[in-house]
């Protein structure tokens, strides 16, 4: 069952505004080589937003932690498979991107937040702070062997100050999110959110900074779309 994102706090003042770190990079939310739902046979409502990555235009999506978790929107479908690819960025200049994993899964069909959780289990090596990674996500019809739908972002890892690993650390929740979101870890924010949602998915005050965060970088079209299992 989707965890529904259903109730409204009254207020997110505690929770602060996300803080970017950009470094010019292309906006790759949405790839544009894609078809509208208007042209894919396996999505079921064709005015629904489009698969979207939950990642910020222009930012590189910073993290602490060397097995993220990756979020998009997935809209209603009855697709064949989705397929998760991450790689190393070894040019950025000539696009030379390295492939290191992926993965093939069948969605959920219901319309939601889909999570990919990295694992050490898989035998992926954890990322390195040396280098940025390039990730997406494309949705396949049964009547197609291209992609339907592709989104995709990027990702680094960095290793805090002690300071900050500290506050990390000793912290969890809205309150992890909070310290995460004021120092720029995409990742490391959107993470401590979900998790939290899933555990208590009726915490108001955790609803509405999901909201809030989703909205301040543009994404007010799924900030209210539940999170899938």
């Amino acid at each position: 069952m989707a965890l529904g994102l259903s109730f409204m706090a009254t207020s997110v003042e505690a929770f602060p505004a996300y803080k970017p770190k950009p470094r010019g990079i292309p906006s790759v939310r949405v790839s544009g080589g894609t078809r509208s739902p208007n042209e894919t046979s396996c999505i079921d409502d064709a005015q629904s937003p489009m698969l979207t990555s939950v990642f910020p235009n222009d930012d590189l999506g910073y993290t602490t932690d060397s097995y993220p978790a990756f979020h998009w929107y997935m809209p209603s479908n009855n697709a064949s498979h989705v397929e998760f690819h991450l790689y190393e960025v070894v040019n950025e200049d000539d696009g030379i991107y390295q492939p290191i994993y992926q993965t093939a899964f069948l969605p959920s069909s219901t319309a939601g937040i889909a999570t990919l959780q990295l694992a050490q289990t898989t035998g992926l090596a954890p990322l390195s702070s040396d280098n940025y990674y390039y990730w997406s996500v494309e949705v396949y019809c049964a009547d197609d062997s291209t992609a339907a739908m592709m989104a995709e972002g990027f990702v680094q890892l960095l290793t805090p100050d002690p300071g900050l690993a500290t506050e990390l650390a000793n912290s969890d929740g809205i309150s992890r999110a909070a310290i995460a979101a004021e120092n720029g870890l995409w990742f490391d924010t959107t993470r401590a959110l979900t998790d939290h949602l899933k555990t208590q998915p009726n915490d108001r005050l955790a609803i509405a900074s999901w909201q809030n965060l989703l909205e301040s970088i543009g994404l007010e079209n799924i900030a209210e779309a539940p999170l899938l299992p």
